[in-house]
């Protein structure tokens, strides 16, 4: 039996035996989805890493209970990673997580949302870093920043594997927008 949910505010999925797909053909298990909106839920209101205002706290985050192969997300991201961009960085980024075992379900669209949702998957927020800031990232870090200060726009978000960052293709620099100086970083904390 199949079953339509249809609401205007929210996707469309359709369901049959507790797996759901939606608009965009990703499909969820009904496990998936109930966690993602757990973790969503924990956070909201200034009662979690994000204090009233919506700015981040850094170090606070919802411990998430699985692991995460680290290993297997950066591979993942190299062998995927395109020569230039195809305008996918929050899906490769997205499908590199999920490579290395975690869930992303209740996941953003646009890529500078993931500010506020890496945290609820287990990603700490280390802290802001200038695109002059001289840092050591470690595998499986994560960088996300808006272009300039227009809220308006997808933004963009990548992963350093090891040996460069990447998103849906292969960075020369973690920040690739000349209008923005500055990325919030995360690391998953295990």
């Amino acid at each position: 039996m199949e079953t339509t949910i249809a609401n205007t505010a929210t996707p469309q999925f359709v369901s049959q035996y507790n797996v759901f797909t939606d608009a965009n053909g990703e499909q969820y298990t009904k496990d998936s989805l109930l966690t993602g909106i757990v973790n969503t839920t924990k956070l909201s209101g200034g009662n979690g890493a994000f204090p009233e205002g919506g700015e981040l706290d850094p170090g606070l985050f919802t411990r998430n209970p699985k692991g995460w192969n680290i290993q297997a997300a950066c591979q993942w991201l190299h062998s995927h990673a395109q020569i230039g961009s195809s305008g996918w960085c929050a899906r490769y980024v997205r499908q590199a997580i999920e490579a290395g075992g975690l869930s992303t379900a209740g996941r953003p669209n646009w890529a500078w949302k993931y500010i506020h949702y890496l945290p609820t998957i287990g990603f700490k927020f280390i802290g802001k870093v200038s695109r002059n800031q001289q840092f050591t990232p470690q595998p499986g870090d994560i960088a996300v920043y808006q272009k300039g200060t227009n809220p308006n726009v997808p933004g963009h978000i990548c992963m350093w594997t090891g040996m460069e960052w990447a998103s849906d293709f292969r960075q020369r620099n973690m920040i690739v927008y000349q209008a923005t100086n500055t990325a919030y970083l995360f690391r998953f904390a295990a």
